[in-house]
């Protein structure tokens, strides 16, 4: 079944590309976040160049890889346009079997009108396969100026990507963030957005429009082991203000949970004033269908806890441990894909319980 040739509300239209004018997403007044080491390697990417080296040193290029995934970028920008489009050249064509194109490597766009709330404004729509493509994020046609925010993929590396707007429209630099100097998580593929419909409902970005501040995305899927070069990595994020290590759902299975409190050491002793959440995994419908799995889940609840208090015990007043079963309610029954990869409502549910834990260590003094 062709699905685009019986419902049209279902095809990916060209988007028409007259009286558009093309702008790059790191020229003035645009601006660019989500991408720590950009000013340096000049590359949509999460991981500094000279990282590729040191993590192949230690058997771990994957990280590499997942590095190049644009998880957590965004664009943003103030316009009178009436329309907004997206121009991109992709790393790979879209091939994952549980998660939507329009997540994996779609952009998609918010607004905020004056003195209004972001609201979501569509994803680029392309077609089955297409490594390049041109989108209209969106066409409402007025042409009041408002604030833009565009999200880069979750699961794709970006070659290239141009922001379309009218010829005639004004363009400007974005409002302020509300927050100063940037927050990240780490963690595993749940951070980094697997399995969101769209990139803005990771639940990161969520609570980056929520708290209006800058979140780097270091999630990476399968491979959230916390090595020591990782710990050095996040050491070099600039204008840091808060860490969240999210890792049991990879470094429980994998058997490396029990680097944590040299990793948490490490960190302290390049950042000695960052302060630091670790966060637990949260039940889901798989511990419900093996309950011997809550055990397992209980245990490793318990390392981190007792990491964290380890280092509390040791002067460390800067960090803190949030029990992730208090994230999604009712067991998580309904809220993942597949037992582990939250939908667009489980992220939300993340996000909602995290916000007011979050937002007293960004609010501004």
């Amino acid at each position: 079944m062709d699905i685009a040739k019986l419902d049209r509300f279902m095809q990916a239209r060209p988007a028409p590309e007259e009286g558009v004018r093309w702008l790059a997403p790191f020229e003035p007044p645009l601006v660019l976040e989500g991408f720590a080491f950009f000013e340096q390697d000049g590359a949509y990417r999460r991981l500094p160049l000279d990282s590729d080296a040191v993590f192949s040193r230690a058997g771990r290029a994957a990280l590499t890889e997942l590095g190049t995934n644009t998880a957590g970028g965004c664009i943003r920008f103030r316009s009178s346009t009436g329309r907004v489009l997206v121009r991109a050249r992709l790393a790979a064509a879209c091939a994952m079997h549980h998660m939507p194109s329009t997540g994996q490597g779609g952009f998609d766009c918010y607004l905020r009108r004056p003195g209004g709330a972001w609201r979501y404004a569509g994803p680029s729509v392309f077609g089955h396969g297409e490594t390049a493509y041109t989108a209209a994020l969106w066409s409402g046609g007025d042409r009041e100026e408002k604030e833009f925010l565009i999200h880069f993929p979750l699961y794709m590396g970006v070659k290239e990507v141009w922001v379309g707007v009218d010829a005639d429209a004004s363009v400007a630099a974005p409002a302020p963030r509300a927050v100063s100097g940037a927050a990240a998580v780490y963690g595993t593929s749940i951070d980094q957005g697997g399995c969101a419909s769209h990139p803005g409902m990771a639940f990161p970005a969520i609570l980056a429009r929520a708290l209006d501040v800058q979140i780097y995305n270091f999630g990476f899927s399968g491979n959230a082991c916390l090595e020591p070069e990782m710990a050095d990595v996040l050491a070099r994020v600039p204008g840091l203000r808060l860490l969240v290590v999210d890792a049991e759902a990879n470094a429980g299975p994998l058997g490396c949970l029990g680097r944590l409190p040299a990793f948490l050491a490490r960190l302290r002793a390049a950042c000695p004033r960052l302060p630091i959440l670790v966060v637990s995994a949260p039940l889901g419908p798989l511990e419900a269908q093996q309950p011997n799995r809550v055990a397992q889940k209980d245990a490793w609840r318990a390392a981190q806890r007792d990491a964290v208090e380890q280092a509390r015990a040791g002067g460390d007043a800067n960090i803190a441990f949030l029990d992730g079963r208090t994230l999604w309610p009712d067991g998580g029954e309904e809220y993942t894909v597949d037992g582990v990869h939250p939908t667009d409502l489980g992220f939300y549910f993340m996000a909602r319980g995290l916000l007011p834990v979050l937002l007293p260590y960004l609010t501004e003094e």
